[in-house]
C-alpha cells in the first residue's frame, strides 16, 4: 500500500494496519531463516538491520546465529526465544520480557538489556562487550564460562544466577542483588561491587585482581581457596564468611565487620585490617595476624581493641559461654 493511504487512514488504523505489515514480514524472515539452518536451498540467514520491533512478539521465535544490528526491541515479547550464537550489535531490549531466552554462545556488543526480565536466561559461553542490564531482572540466569568485559549490571537483580568460569573484565555489578550466586572459578579484573548485596555468595576458588567491593553485603559467602590479593572490602560486611586457604595478600579489609570469619591457612601478609572487627575470627594464627597490619582501631579475634601483638594470645577467640 501507498504510503501516502496509510497517512490516510489515521494515526491508529496506520499503526495497526503498519504492525501487521511488521508482523508478516518478520513472519517471512523467520521462515526462510528456519530453511536455513535446516540447509534447505530455499533458506537465507535473518539479518536484520536498523529495525524497529518495539512491541513485538517474537517469543519462541527461533533465531539461532541471526545477525541483529542497531535494531530497536524496547518492551518487545522474546520469551524463550533462541538467540543462541547469535550476533547482536547496538540492539536495544530495554524493558524487554526475556524470561527463559536462550543466548548460549551468543555474540553481543554495545547492547542494552536495561529494566529486561531476563529470569532464568542462558548466557552460558556468550560473549558480551559493554553490555549494559541497568536494574536488569537476571533471577538464576546462567553465565557459565560467558566472557563480559565492561559491562554495566548496576542494581540488577541476579539473585541465584551462576557465573561458574566466567571472566568479568571492568565490569560493574555496584549496588546489584547477587545473594546466592553462585561464582566458582571466575576470574574477576578491575570489576566494581560497591554496595552490592551478596550474602551466601559462592566464591569458591574465584581469582578476583584488583576488584572493589567496599561496602558490600556479604554475610555467609564462601572464599574458600580464593585469590583476592589487592582487592578492596573497605567497610564491607563479611561476618560468618569462610576464607580458608584464600590468597589475602596486600587485601584491604579495613573497617570491614569479619565476625566469626574462617582464615584457617588463608594468605594474610599485609592484609589490612586496621579498623575491622575480627571478633570471634576462627583460624587464625599468631603468625598469620603478625604478618598482617592492625591498628589501635581493631577488634581482635578475643574481642579486645588494639594492634596485634604476637604472643598475647588474642588471636584465639573467647570461648562461648
Amino acid at each position: 500500500m501507498d504510503p501516502r493511504s496509510v497517512r490516510s487512514l489515521g494515526p491508529l488504523a496506520a499503526g495497526r494496519l503498519e504492525r501487521a505489515s511488521t508482523a508478516a514480514q518478520l513472519k517471512r524472515i523467520l521462515e526462510a531463516h528456519r530453511a536455513w539452518l535446516q540447509e534447505l536451498p530455499e533458506g537465507k540467514r535473518a539479518v536484520l538491520t536498523a529495525q524497529a520491533l518495539n512491541e513485538a512478539d517474537l517469543s519462541e521465535a527461533v533465531l539461532r546465529g541471526a545477525l541483529l544490528r542497531g535494531c530497536s526491541l524496547l518492551e518487545a515479547r522474546l520469551v524463550k526465544t533462541d538467540l543462541s550464537r547469535a550476533v547482536l550489535i547496538r540492539c536495544d531490549f530495554s524493558q524487554a520480557t526475556m524470561t527463559g531466552a536462550d543466548l548460549t554462545g551468543a555474540e553481543l556488543k554495545s547492547c542494552i538489556f536495561d529494566v529486561a526480565l531476563l529470569a532464568e536466561a542462558n548466557f552460558t559461553e556468550a560473549v558480551l562487550h559493554g553490555g549494559r542490564f541497568r536494574r536488569a531482572l537476571l533471577r538464576e540466569a546462567r553465565f557459565l564460562d560467558a566472557h563480559l568485559e565492561e559491562c554495566d549490571f548496576a542494581a540488577a537483580v541476579l539473585t541465584g544466577a551462576s557465573f561458574h568460569h566466567a571472566r568479568l573484565g571492568m565490569s560493574d555489578f555496584s549496588d546489584a542483588d547477587l545473594e546466592a550466586a553462585l561464582l566458582y572459578h571466575v576470574r574477576a579484573s578491575a570489576a566494581r561491587f560497591v554496595g552490592a548485596r551478596m550474602s551466601r555468595a559462592n566464591f569458591t576458588s574465584a581469582r578476583l585482581q584488583g576488584c572493589d567491593l567496599r561496602l558490600a553485603q556479604l554475610l555467609g559467602a564462601r572464599f574458600t581457596n580464593a585469590d583476592l590479593g589487592q582487592s578492596c572490602f573497605s567497610r564491607a560486611t563479611l561476618d560468618e564468611a569462610d576464607f580458608r586457604q584464600a590468597n589475602l595478600r596486600g587485601t584491604d579489609f579495613s573497617a570491614a565487620s569479619l565476625e566469626n570469619a574462617r582464615f584457617d591457612e588463608a594468605d594474610l601478609m599485609a592484609a589490612d585490617f586496621r579498623g575491622a572487627n575480627l571478633k570471634g575470627a576462627r583460624g587464625l594464627t599468631a603468625n598469620q595476624l603478625a604478618r598482617a597490619r592492625t591498628d589501635q582501631s581493631t577488634i581482635l579475634p578475643n574481642g579486645k581493641r588494639g594492634a596485634y601483638l604476637k604472643g598475647s594470645g588474642a588471636e584465639r577467640p573467647m570461648p562461648s559461654r
